[in-house]
């Protein structure tokens, strides 16, 4: 993408205040899931765990190969142990009838399983298996399955106790864990692939625990994937920094992609100039609507706001059309070193 289709520094400082309230008492630890095994039935729980296992299984092979090209037999071998393409048939058809508890939250769980990084994984593992892969492929798989266990952990806690323990302990998380896995990324979704340009300016913790990275990595996650679905240039940008102040205490993540001047039309009739309406949930060109509002309620959640429509209107995330770019920001406190 040429510089000009590049929001300026300007524009992206514009899209926010730079000073935010923060109305919680304590950090959050992201272990608010309410979900757990029981809220499902029996076959989508032997759905969900047979996922987990062999995503637990795929992360020490690629933990063994990871400088390397993944060995395409011990692969096979592995996926085929696991039925790996039937438990992706099931778990892409988990819907609420496969729920005993049904609540916003359930839906909520069942779509970041659903996704996350899991449909991004799933196509990186048909390419391997067509012999389409370099080295690059290899860490990306290995990032993918990492952040994807995390997020099944934090959404079912009863799903893995002792990592879930493991996961609530405090550990610093430095944003070089995001920028390492998405800086030039060349992120699959659906039918559609875009390579991912970072421009991060923070150097810093931006998170305590593995629990609360976990939910930051669902925000990003759904901005990612709706943005590679819908660009139209096939590139995907994700700027990232601090607020204005010696010492700030928020981080701007801003993600953008060009979009066609059809899907403009689509959303502007939708809601005419007010895009945040999309944060409500519901309204979706190809997936289920639900990714945005999820968003929204860990954005909410992380600064104590009161509802997303206190977030939205306190404009803690938003998004909007700029310069024929389709534009989503959301922000997340600094962790204290």
């Amino acid at each position: 993408m040429q510089r000009s289709n590049l929001l300026t520094n300007q524009q992206l400082a514009n899209l926010a205040p730079l000073q935010l309230p923060f109305y919680r008492h304590n950090r959050y630890s992201g272990d608010d899931s309410g979900i757990v095994l029981a809220d499902f039935t029996l076959e989508s729980q032997h759905t969900i765990r047979g996922v987990y296992a062999a995503l637990l299984e795929l992360l020490a092979l690629c933990t063994a190969y990871k400088d390397q090209t993944l060995p395409r037999d011990g692969l096979k071998q592995l996926l085929d142990a696991a039925q790996w393409s039937h438990l992706m048939h099931q778990l892409q058809h988990l819907e609420a009838s496969h729920a005993t508890t049904h609540h916003d939250q359930v839906n909520e769980v069942m779509h970041d399983v659903r996704g996350g990084g899991c449909a991004a994984l799933s196509i990186n593992l048909q390419l391997i298996a067509l012999d389409i892969v370099d080295l690059n492929d290899t860490l990306r798989v290995f990032f993918l399955t990492r952040d994807h266990l995390k997020i099944m952990r934090s959404a079912i806690r009863d799903l893995d106790p002792p990592r879930y323990e493991a996961d609530y302990s405090q550990k610093l998380h430095n944003v070089k864990l995001i920028v390492e896995k998405w800086t030039d990324a060349v992120h699959k979704y659906a039918t559609t692939s875009a390579h991912v340009s970072v421009d991060c300016q923070f150097d810093g913790n931006i998170s305590e625990r593995c629990l609360e990275f976990a939910a930051l990595d669902r925000v990003l996650y759904n901005v990612l994937n709706n943005a590679v679905r819908h660009t139209a240039d096939e590139t995907v940008h994700l700027a990232i920094f601090s607020l204005a102040g010696e010492h700030p205490h928020d981080v701007r993540f801003v993600v953008y992609n060009a979009i066609t001047a059809a899907h403009q039309h689509i959303l502007q009739a939708k809601f005419g100039s007010d895009i945040n309406r999309l944060f409500a949930g519901g309204f979706t060109t190809g997936g289920t609507g639900l990714g945005m509002h999820i968003c929204a309620q860990f954005v909410t959640n992380a600064y104590g706001l009161g509802s997303p429509k206190h977030a939205l209107a306190e404009r803690h995330l938003g998004a909007k059309i700029i310069d024929e770019q389709f534009v989503v920001w959301f922000h997340w406190p600094i962790a204290a070193d």
